[in-house]
Formats: structure tokens, C-alpha cells, sequence
């Protein structure tokens, strides 16, 4: 036994010494990536709590509302908003991503045409309706109609109730999720005339839609063909053994990814 051993090559020992101290630092490197990653995350999350919905014009005019979203897994989102973990929770399926949006719709006075129907018993109904397009969009519109009944005794008018027949509301609008300065931010915009969003709660429950969970250090056997050295002779042939990698795919990705790549 001490024979063999006596045999192992010093070179060869202070190589696996010297891959043993390369993978811990390795190691080290993508810890701290990880752990920059989670303060990142915990400062968004810090932020969206914080924020409230704010608003702007694009382009066209239209008025864009926007809140910051949270970042947080289903287990994590069950601690800092139960609303949207219950609403997660209720479904079927595991979303990416979950967005709650309250908004308030203030119309103007409408006028409306009236006609006045007269019935057997006496009574008379005021029928009206509104049927209307919002700019032109199909997709935004409002009907109403109904008949409000009232009763002439002698010089009283009493009324006797209203129906309401027809009321529907058609409401377009577009959604979606930016990628802020600081944060991830949730967006809402609609041409329906009065439309506010008066709150935005959401979270991206799949972290890995922003944040890369492949190690960066890949320890494995190994297989290939290609040039060996043995015993102070090159040549070709099989290798086959164990080795440590460090892959640049994790940092390459955040090298690129403020230019959207």
C-alpha cells in the first residue's frame, strides 16, 4: 500500500489540491450571487409596499396607471399579502404571475330620450334608454334602458316604481408588467371614459422569470475524446473522469439583460 502510494506523482496531488480550493471559491462566488439576488428581491418588495398607484399620458393620450409589483413565491406571499395568496390559493392551476386591479368608472350626466306610455289601469310608464360608443371602440360601450311607472291621484303623482331592462357595460383595456429602474411594475390603461384604477396588487410568484436558479458550479463524471497526457508523452484518446466546471451562462445573462437580451 505505501508502495503505491509512494508511486502518486507530487504534480498529481497538488492538481487535486489545487481543484479542490478552485470549487470552494466557486462555490463562495455563487453564494454571493444568490444572496444578491434575495437583497434585490427583498428591496422590491420593500418598495411595492410602499408604493401607491400613479399615473401618466402615453403616447396617444391615454392615461396609463402603475403600481410596483412584489416578488414572492406562494409560501411567501401567504406573509405579506393574504389577499392575493387566497386568490392564488382558490385556483387550479400554479400562475407565473397574479395581478388584482380595483377601478372606478365616474360618468357624466346622460340625457336620454323619454317616452310616455299610458296604461289601462292608469298608470303611465316613462320608458328611456342610452346605447352608446365610446370613442369609436366597439369594445367600449354602455346600454341602459329602462321605464319608471308612476300614478296620477288627483292632484298627487305617486310614484310606483322603476325597472331597469337592459344594463350592460363593455370595457376594453390592456395590462401587463414593465420592467421599472427598481422594480417590476404592474400597468393598466383603458379609453372607457372615467376609468381609474384606484388600486394594483400583484406578484411574480415564479422567481425564475427574473432570476436564474442554475448553478454556476457544475461538479460531474465526464466523457470525451481529445488530446492526453501521460507520463510526459501527448497523445490522443478516451478520457474519462470527474470533473468541476464553472458556467458562464448565469452571468453572461445579467451582463445582457438591461439591453432586454
Amino acid at each position: 500500500m505505501l508502495d503505491k502510494l509512494k508511486q502518486v506523482n507530487l504534480n498529481t496531488i497538488l492538481m487535486l489540491i489545487i481543484i479542490v480550493i478552485f470549487a470552494l471559491y466557486l462555490k463562495q462566488c455563487n453564494g454571493k450571487s444568490n444572496l444578491k439576488d434575495e437583497i434585490v428581491i427583498m428591496n422590491m418588495n420593500q418598495l411595492a409596499l410602499l408604493d401607491s398607484v400613479t399615473s401618466y399620458k402615453d403616447k396617444s393620450g391615454s392615461l396609463v396607471y402603475e403600481k410596483s409589483a412584489l416578488v414572492a413565491s406562494k409560501k411567501e406571499l401567504k406573509k405579506i399579502n393574504k389577499t392575493l395568496y387566497d386568490k392564488v390559493n382558490d385556483l387550479n392551476n400554479n400562475p407565473k404571475i397574479v395581478i388584482r386591479t380595483v377601478t372606478k368608472i365616474v360618468h357624466d350626466t346622460i340625457n336620454t330620450k323619454t317616452i310616455v306610455y299610458e296604461y289601462a289601469d292608469g298608470s303611465k310608464g316613462l320608458q328611456w334608454d342610452h346605447d352608446t360608443i365610446y370613442n369609436g371602440d366597439s369594445l367600449n360601450y354602455q346600454k341602459l334602458a329602462g321605464e319608471t311607472i308612476v300614478k296620477l291621484d288627483g292632484d298627487k303623482l305617486i310614484p310606483i316604481g322603476t325597472k331597469i331592462f337592459t344594463n350592460e357595460v363593455g370595457i376594453s383595456f390592456i395590462t401587463g408588467l414593465n420592467e421599472g429602474k427598481d422594480s417590476y411594475e404592474i400597468f393598466i390603461s383603458s379609453d372607457y371614459p372615467g376609468f381609474k384604477a384606484t388600486n394594483i396588487e400583484g406578484a411574480i410568484i415564479d422567481k425564475n422569470m427574473i432570476t436564474s436558479n442554475e448553478s454556476a458550479i457544475v461538479i460531474g463524471p465526464y466523457i470525451g475524446y481529445g488530446i492526453v497526457f501521460s507520463n510526459g508523452t501527448v497523445g490522443y484518446g478516451v478520457e474519462v473522469g470527474l470533473g468541476i466546471t464553472y458556467s458562464l451562462n448565469k452571468p453572461i445573462k445579467k451582463l445582457f439583460s438591461p439591453f432586454g437580451l
